[in-house]
């Protein structure tokens, strides 16, 4: 049975921006202890839903298509890195990504809402099967740990590049199938939902 997310996709630019910057970063782990997520599995994750059977994959599509026709298109931003969950135990080496706007009283609540939504479209048709209900943090996964983790200290992060200054708006949402191979997890778009409530502000490049 598949095992489906929701997920924004990057833009090329980004894409190629973070692998920069990753080539850098990536001196402060230990090869020997971690594994490089590769490129073309670079994105976003709204909503993660486990096995979904066919029939309810299209109930699936059908709530995801209503939360990105509520949802208009959000400006985009590379944040700092970070693990998941903790320095002590890292298993994931991620970059932040956050709202530009985020800096308001009232900004930065788009991205977090369509998160919530895409979380409730599993809720609500995949009954027991349905996305984790973690705290949302955005975030693009770069590595995963080999095997049992070694503590990371927080200096680490100090003698990494600075963070490209590079933003972009995100159109819409993907519903992803993840294909599990011996070379590693393969991901291939089923839907896209384009994003098409107003958006508030000017498109600035």
């Amino acid at each position: 049975m598949p095992r489906l997310f929701a997920a924004l996709p990057l833009p090329d630019e980004v894409v190629d921006e973070i692998a920069a910057w990753h080539a850098g970063a990536s001196l402060a782990l230990s090869a020997a202890d971690w594994r490089e997520v590769r490129r073309e599995n670079w994105h976003l994750t709204l909503a993660f839903y486990g096995e979904v059977a066919g029939s309810e994959a299209d109930d699936l599509a059908e709530a995801l298509e209503g939360c990105a026709s509520e949802a208009a298109p959000v400006r985009l931003r590379l944040a700092a890195p970070g693990v998941f969950p903790s320095l002590a135990r890292p298993r994931v080496f991620w970059l932040g990504v956050e709202e530009v706007g985020n800096e308001e009283p009232r900004g930065g609540r788009a991205l977090a809402a369509l998160a919530r939504c895409c979380r409730r479209a599993g809720r609500a048709t995949l009954r027991k099967r349905s996305a984790k209900d973690t705290p949302f943090r955005a975030h693009v996964t770069l590595a995963r740990n080999r095997g049992f983790p070694v503590p990371m200290p927080a200096s680490a992060f100090a003698g990494m590049p600075a963070v490209p200054d590079i933003a972009w708006w995100a159109e819409e949402v993907v519903l992803f199938r993840s294909e599990l191979r011996p070379e590693g997890a393969r991901y291939r778009a089923l839907e896209r939902f384009p994003l098409k409530g107003p958006v508030k502000t000017d498109k600035e490049s």
